[in-house]
């Protein structure tokens, strides 16, 4: 043990210090040192917080969450301003725990503090934490957040875009279960002042598709309307099978309207749905298409919405039942669907490798088809928990190595033969969502090379 007990360390710089704990201690001795200077040192002019996030992960991994929230206390203490606008990276860590652990108690008080101040965190918190909460199951408290935080994102004058959206989005979908709801009761609900709400909150004044997303929760869905829609080539159809989605998975799996809008709302687009002649092809998704798509979608640089596709990209099976259920999709390029689902949830968890035990709310959800049901991929997703992100991909590499990928799939994305010699097998050449190179963990050297920390320099722009 190093003898710093003896050194007056008021005496000493910035660069002293930290040279003294990251080249002179050794790894294990580096965090009671930190302990040392924050109960013995405590007006040292040293960044406290960015330091203790040097070894918030190791502390979750061992279960010391106790910890980081008397550090946060103690913190908050001496810099209350500051923590409300640094916050992000510890509180995300800690919901992640408390969602993993099921905490829920522990969990609503970290909402409840990041709800007060959502902006500071919009890219890196604010908005996954929405989708936590609604792929967990929390959905009333999901309504709740949501709630809480769009007015504050909306008037924000650092945020640019409709950056409140998936809060507003929610809000909505939630009150169109209300009214749906009151419908299948005979109560009476003014839809006059639902339109105002959603018009005030900052949805376009577009009473036509407000009134046929009504209708279409009154109606039976028609499909001489849907593929008359479709072969006119307006997007009335999108709409009316939007709210019939909703409506499916409400009775078929008990999902609430603020789940399943989620995952209509990820594939739901004619950028990627009518790319084959026929209206009987027209659902239809080739795997190139779907590979693009993925990849237009996902953050690869700062893996900021890596949760929120993983969940999106899982979720794929309820649309495709659902179009295969209405007629609207032949049981041909159905089971292409799942064939083309199972291809991309498999690319998911290569590129989610070192936070799976962050996406076990997956096995959840209800399973529409025993085709994508793989018996050890819960054991997998919880294996990585505790360990270093290298091994965490190596144990995803061998978990996928003895699954092979349709010819049909190999030829639409022009694969190369998997080669069995290579443990690390990379099946795509157009995947630009996969790490081409390791990922810079936050507390490493930016690789832009300005000198700063990757969490202080382009994690932020």
């Amino acid at each position: 043990m190093k003898q710093y007990s003896t050194i007056n360390w008021y005496e000493k710089d910035t660069n002293e210090v930290f040279d003294f704990m990251y080249n002179e201690l050794e790894e294990e001795e580096q965090y009671p040192f930190f302990l040392f200077l924050m109960q013995h040192f405590p007006n040292l002019e040293i960044d406290w917080l960015e330091t203790f996030e040097d070894f918030t992960v190791a502390l979750i991994q061992n279960d010391k969450t106790d910890t980081i929230l008397s550090f946060i206390e103690w913190y908050k203490l001496k810099y209350p301003e500051d923590y409300r606008e640094k916050y992000e990276f510890i509180e995300r860590d800690l919901c992640d725990y408390f969602f993993y652990k099921k905490e829920v108690e522990k969990l609503q008080e970290r909402v409840a503090f990041i709800q007060q101040n959502p902006v500071s965190a919009i890219d890196t918190l604010t908005a996954r934490l929405h989708y936590q909460l609604i792929y967990h199951g929390y959905y009333e408290q999901a309504v709740c957040y949501a709630e809480a935080v769009w007015t504050p994102i909306n008037d924000s004058e650092e945020l640019i875009g409709f950056a409140a959206y998936p809060f507003i989005n929610t809000i909505y979908v939630n009150q169109l279960q209300k009214y749906y709801e009151a419908v299948l009761n005979g109560i009476y609900f003014d839809e006059d002042k639902l339109f105002h709400q959603m018009v005030t909150m900052g949805f376009e004044d577009d009473k036509i598709n407000f009134n046929e997303a009504l209708g279409a929760l009154k109606e039976e869905l028609s499909l001489t309307d849907i593929k008359n829609s479709i072969q006119n080539g307006n997007d009335k159809h999108m709409i009316i099978l939007n709210v019939h989605f909703l409506k499916y998975m409400l009775h078929t799996y008990q999902l609430p309207f603020v789940f399943s809008e989620w995952i209509w709302n990820f594939i739901a687009t004619t950028k990627i749905f009518g790319k084959h002649k026929g209206v009987e092809n027209w659902f239809y998704i080739d795997a190139k298409t779907l590979d693009k798509h993925i990849a237009d979608n996902l953050d690869s640089f700062l893996g900021s919405n890596e949760l929120e596709i993983f969940g999106k990209v899982w979720g794929l099976d309820f649309v495709f039942d659902f179009l295969h259920q209405q007629q609207l999709l032949s049981s041909e390029h159905f089971e292409s669907m799942l064939e083309n689902i199972s291809y991309f949830r498999n690319e998911m968890l290569r590129v989610a490798s070192g936070n799976l035990w962050q996406m076990m709310f997956v096995f959840n959800w209800p399973s529409t088809n025993d085709y994508l049901v793989d018996p050890s991929a819960q054991q997998l997703f919880n294996e990585t928990y505790g360990i270093d992100e290298t091994e965490a991909i190596e144990k995803v590499s061998r978990h996928l190595f003895v699954y092979s990928i349709p010819d049909r799939i190999k030829k639409e994305l022009k694969l190369k033969n998997s080669n069995k010699s290579n443990p690390f097998p990379i099946w795509s050449e157009n995947t630009p969502y996969k790490k081409q190179e390791p990922e810079t963990g936050r507390n490493s050297l930016c690789p832009c090379g300005s000198g700063k920390k990757f969490k202080k320099c382009c994690m932020n722009t």
